[in-house]
């Protein structure tokens, strides 16, 4: 086993950084109708990369499976239940600025809430508050999976077996069939770069050599794609983004640049509230402001404004909703009876857990990002 890299940041600049470039990428592609900014679903993808890279450090500080699973629900339930409630909301304020097949009742609110954890166990046809939490279905199939590893006792091997998992998926699927497998290549590409930085060399070489051939493959035999269609540029920024995530997990900033950084880096602080609430949302605040479809000075003005005010948004959901609840939420969901009597209990060391985008290894590791 190579010598491992280790990161000497309380938080990773570089990984808030590629965030940000995620979510901005996904926000100028809705908001800045020019071409430069086509193809926004690459964002998304860029965040499964990055996803996969921090849930194998997050895994690594689980006590159990379901101990991992309540993590993701704590990282995620928060904002996802305020920026849901607040889009269902506004769409019931103002009805006559949404399409009407964007429509929802409050009870699409309510089971969103229950169908993404749970797979949508009960089969029941929902409408989510928001065009942009399609992803969240990807990314809950890709916790599961994890989690299923976990549980039988296969934690060590998640990563080879995820890959045999998806070549299986890949083989036996109909290609005019759109599956959820086409994005695992980019979890999968993640989960290799978080293998080199901990000195795995030989099975990340071969997770993301296996990352690329399954990428190609869809691309050769022309497989349906959920978003996009299966093309050329779809499979190079795979590669890129896999660059991308092993340069910014291992990228240490001066505190010259580090500073210089910091605007980016809050908004991979803010990128997961912000991409819930800012589609939806968004376009009804640019009819509401008569925002001139074409592209003019005026415009753009107007929908760049937007843009900061939905910054301004998910600022005031991380730090007054999603950062205190994340911790209270997976002690909850993980531990329901001690988190009850958790005052009667005498404190010992603090818990190593992966909060607003941390991960604490303890004193022979450093953090990073997750």
């Amino acid at each position: 086993m190579g010598a491992s890299l280790h990161l000497n940041h309380d938080r990773s600049v570089g990984i808030d950084c590629l965030r940000a470039v995620a979510v901005l990428w996904v926000l100028f592609y809705h908001f800045v109708p020019l071409p430069i900014f086509g193809y926004g679903t690459y964002g998304v993808l860029l965040f499964f990369i990055i996803s996969g890279y921090c849930i194998s450090f997050s895994a690594e500080t689980s006590r159990s499976a379901w101990h991992f699973y309540s993590k993701r629900l704590g990282r995620l339930l928060p904002a996802l239940f305020v920026c849901g409630l607040a889009t269902t909301a506004f769409k019931h304020y103002s009805p006559e600025l949404t399409d009407a097949d964007r429509m929802l009742s409050w009870w699409n609110f309510v089971y969103t809430l229950f169908s993404l954890p749970t797979l949508d166990v009960l089969r029941i046809d929902n409408r989510f508050p928001d065009g942009a939490y399609w992803s969240l279905v990807v990314e809950f199939r890709y916790y599961f999976i994890y989690f299923a590893i976990m549980a039988i006792g296969l934690r060590a091997h998640v990563l080879p077996l995820l890959c045999v998992f998806v070549v299986f998926r890949t083989l036996t699927t109909d290609q005019s069939q759109a599956t959820s497998n086409d994005f695992f290549p980019f979890f999968i590409a993640g989960m290799g770069v978080a293998a080199i930085v901990e000195g795995r060399l030989r099975e990340a070489s071969a997770a993301i050599f296996v990352a690329f051939l399954v990428e190609f493959y869809h691309l050769h035999f022309g497989f349906a794609q959920p978003s996009v269609p299966m093309i050329t540029s779809r499979s190079l920024l795979l590669c890129a983004g896999t660059a991308a995530m092993y340069f910014a997990a291992t990228y240490r900033p001066s505190p010259q640049m580090e500073s210089l950084l910091r605007p980016l880096s809050f908004i991979g602080l803010i990128s997961y509230p912000l991409y819930l609430i800012h589609q939806d949302v968004g376009n009804m605040i640019l009819r509401w402001a008569s925002v001139d479809t074409a592209v003019t000075s005026a415009s753009l003005l107007m929908r760049l404004l937007l843009i900061a005010g939905m910054m301004a948004l998910a600022s005031l959901v991380y730090f007054v909703f999603e950062r205190r609840s994340t911790k209270v939420i997976t002690d909850l969901l993980a531990t329901p009876a001690a988190w009850n009597s958790k005052r009667k209990i005498p404190a010992g060391p603090p818990e190593r857990e992966c909060k607003a985008g941390l991960v604490n290894f303890g004193p022979q590791r450093d953090h990073i990002g997750c």
